[in-house]
């Protein structure tokens, strides 16, 4: 039976991916990465809690940590490589080992923000749905989502170059999360990375998409109260 491509990923490539990039030592992001810039543009609570989803070993989170010291972090990452590593340097972050895809693995609780940056796009397509609804079951009413991911007006996949039989989606995510009528787009920002490129024919095959979602479970819909 084939394996589908989140057990390819967790099985052969989470741990690749820490090898690949995490060899230099492991750091707080710094103040120039493009999600702790957009933190600081976010009207956010003074004590708060935040979970990267796929947050490898942390850096992210640490980041904002840095910037929002009364805030809470957790991160979920199926490379226990990353979660080892990261618990280590990181030791107030709370690490979990496991997947966006699975709802066993999400934490029982509700956050402040729930970031995914770089995740959607490797998501076996059978689970993409379960992600979604993950996701939002994790955000609190008032609450955000950063999205950060490989963009194009319309899907299309790719193969993944470090494996075959792994493909990196490409879409835009915040659609499903809009659909649903209960989140506002407060910030949205495409356009091309010269590092993803893998067709020179096609224009957006080196977008990429960041958007800041924020939760409203009441006012989005108009109510005619009768008296």
């Amino acid at each position: 039976m084939k394996k589908n491509q989140e057990k390819l990923f967790i099985e052969q490539q989470a741990d690749a991916y820490f090898d690949r990039n995490f060899t230099k030592g492991i750091q707080a992001a710094s103040k120039e990465h493009k999600i702790i810039q957009l933190i600081k543009t976010i009207d956010l609570p003074k004590t708060g809690n935040l979970i990267d989803l796929g947050g490898a070993v942390g850096s992210v989170a640490a980041g904002i940590i840095k910037i929002c010291p009364d805030w809470k972090g957790t991160v979920l990452e199926p490379s226990q490589k990353a979660t080892k590593a990261g618990s280590k340097i990181f030791p107030w972050i709370d690490f979990i080992c496991g997947s966006v895809a699975k709802k066993k693995d999400m934490p029982n609780k509700v956050f402040d923000l729930a970031i995914i940056s770089m995740v959607f796009s490797w998501i076996d397509r059978s689970l993409l749905s379960q992600a979604i609804a993950n996701i939002d079951s994790l955000v609190k009413p008032s609450g955000y989502i950063i999205i950060r991911d490989f963009y194009t007006p319309f899907p299309r996949a790719n193969n993944y170059h470090h494996k075959d039989g792994i493909f990196t989606y490409k879409q835009d995510y915040t659609s499903p999360f809009k659909s649903l009528n209960i989140y506002t787009e407060i910030y949205r920002e495409s356009g091309p990375v010269k590092h993803s490129n893998f067709d020179n024919n096609d224009p957006y095959d080196d977008w990429t998409l960041t958007s800041v979602l924020q939760k409203d479970l009441f006012d989005r819909y108009r109510r005619n109260i009768i008296k």
